[in-house]
């Protein structure tokens, strides 16, 4: 039984994603923060929930971001400058600088109706609404967002190992299956052949 493709975004549909929050507002900061991370990082879903001030730190010159993954496996992640910068603007207008806290926290209008750490849920309707928004056609979740940057990443031409250590996977074969060409670059790759 063939293993069902996952979906990914193209560079046109993850900026249009990024399009959508209004970054004026408090959630808007927050959202397009969360958005960025995931495309940036290639975090897991449950990875940015867990993820605390003291987790972004600057290492040999660069800031970067630990992430505890599945098995309990670190791995370090280098942020993008607009990444950190997002990440700060919305940690300031929050409020919430201390290293001991949660970077993202739900805006408090549902349940408790009180602020907590963000949630997998919150995550799970942020996403849907604003790929809604940016009438993106294919069902974009969490783990689209991840294989979008390792897509982007094996796109760019980073090596196979390289990407296995930034995903956190502990088999290649795993990284494997974000393996694939869109058809634009087989045809791309066919007319770049000097033969006849």
């Amino acid at each position: 039984m063939k293993k069902k493709e996952s979906e990914f975004l193209t560079q046109e549909e993850a900026e249009a994603l990024l399009k959508q929050p209004d970054r004026r507002t408090l959630q808007g900061k927050r959202d397009y923060s969360i958005l960025l991370t995931m495309l940036t990082t290639g975090v897991r879903k449950a990875e940015l929930c867990n993820l605390k001030g003291k987790d972004i730190k600057t290492y040999r010159n660069q800031i970067v971001v630990d992430v505890i993954g599945k098995g309990k496996r670190h791995r370090r992640i280098g942020l993008k400058n607009n990444t950190y910068s997002a990440i700060k603007i919305y940690t300031t207008a929050q409020g919430n600088g201390s290293p001991d806290h949660s970077v993202y926290f739900t805006l408090g209008k549902h349940g408790l109706c009180s602020e907590q750490s963000l949630t997998h849920k919150a995550v799970d309707c942020l996403i849907a609404k604003y790929s809604a928004m940016a009438l993106l056609r294919k069902r974009v979740t969490p783990h689209a967002l991840r294989h979008t940057f390792a897509t982007s990443l094996l796109d760019a031409g980073v090596d196979l190992k390289t990407v296995q250590a930034l995903m956190g996977h502990s088999h290649i074969r795993t990284t494997e299956r974000y393996l694939h060409s869109n058809d634009d670059k087989k045809f791309e790759a066919v007319n770049r052949l000097k033969f006849g």
